[in-house]
């Protein structure tokens, strides 16, 4: 889908850092979860590599005690809208096309949150990048090069 045909919500709350809040059918749990937006360029890129937030720290740390770097926490005093202790999983990525992300924001089954802080984002982005199950395609993605 190009850009201008994008609902005008998603292109200006759609960049590197945006936080959104959905439920995904590739989670085992009902609930919404926060997702972070990766990608360097998403306005320019047909696939948005995503990353989720999960308050399950503990099964994060564990299955990634051979790959720590790749396992960022963090919690409210990093980003305000939590409410509790957070992790990421650098190993884990979500892929959604534009059009996917529209539909959601169509069907208001998305809602926006304040961009992370680009501390923190940085952070997340260093363990994806660092991460040997990630392949090379999408680390280009969210490096923001040329695939």
């Amino acid at each position: 889908m190009p850009p201008g045909k994008l609902p005008l919500e998603l292109k200006l709350g759609l960049r590197s850092g945006s936080v959104f809040y959905f439920q995904a059918r590739e989670l085992s749990s009902e609930l919404p979860h926060f997702f972070v937006v990766l990608n360097r360029d998403p306005l320019g890129d047909e696939l948005l590599l995503m990353t989720v937030f999960t308050s399950q720290i503990e099964k994060v740390r564990t299955r990634n005690r051979e790959r720590p770097h790749t396992v960022v926490e963090f919690g409210p005093g990093d980003y305000k809208p939590l409410d509790r202790p957070t992790a990421v999983d650098g190993n884990v990525i979500l892929r959604r096309s534009l059009s996917e992300m529209a539909e959601l924001v169509k069907r208001k089954k998305m809602a926006y949150h304040p961009d992370l802080p680009a501390d923190l984002f940085e952070r997340i982005r260093a363990a994806v990048l660092e991460s040997p199950v990630v392949n090379d395609e999408d680390k280009d993605l969210v490096r923001g090069e040329p695939g």
